[in-house]
């Protein structure tokens, strides 16, 4: 006799396995479609990233042109106001030399001024004319020589006439 135990046993035994619970195939394909996807994805964003990285660094470069351009320009008009300004000093400082100068020599005018007058106080006046006019020589033998004011030429001296002796 056969138990039921055994039946059961031979119905296992012949009929398939059941199946497995379990996600369905179909996902295991959606899972590596995602997956690539997002490889794709991350491939695209760092090749982006990458290309405004360059773009940045050039737009730097440029920017740091410019500036280094401004920078020198702002620097040039320094140094052109620079010299001007060391011109003008030089040739404040040559007038201020050439004023100093004049000042030492008024001073020295000015004392030896002061030393004549002083003088001109101490010795008595024994002849009022300190510059004694010498006699003209005369034009010619035995010919006084007239006063400017007498020959009516003004004071102007004139070669003789081709006639006069």
């Amino acid at each position: 006799m056969v138990s039921i135990t055994d039946r059961e046993d031979d119905r296992s035994r012949r009929s398939p396995p059941p199946p497995v619970p379990g996600p369905p195939l179909w996902t295991s394909w959606l899972q590596i479609g995602l997956s690539s996807m997002l490889a794709v994805l991350f491939l695209v964003m760092l090749s982006k990233t990458w290309e405004q990285n360059q773009r940045l660094m050039r737009l730097e470069q440029r920017l740091q042109g410019l500036e280094n351009s401004r920078a020198l320009d702002r620097t040039s008009v320094l140094e052109e106001q620079q010299r001007a300004m060391v011109g003008r000093l030089q040739s404040l400082e040559s007038g201020a030399q050439r004023l100093d100068a004049l000042e030492r020599q008024q001073e020295e005018w000015r004392s030896a001024l002061a030393d004549m007058r002083d003088r001109a106080v101490r010795r008595p006046q024994a002849d009022p004319d300190l510059f004694p006019t010498s006699p003209m020589p005369s034009s010619g033998p035995g010919r006084p020589n007239p006063a400017p004011a007498a020959r009516g030429d003004g004071g102007v001296l004139r070669p003789p006439a081709p006639g006069s002796p």
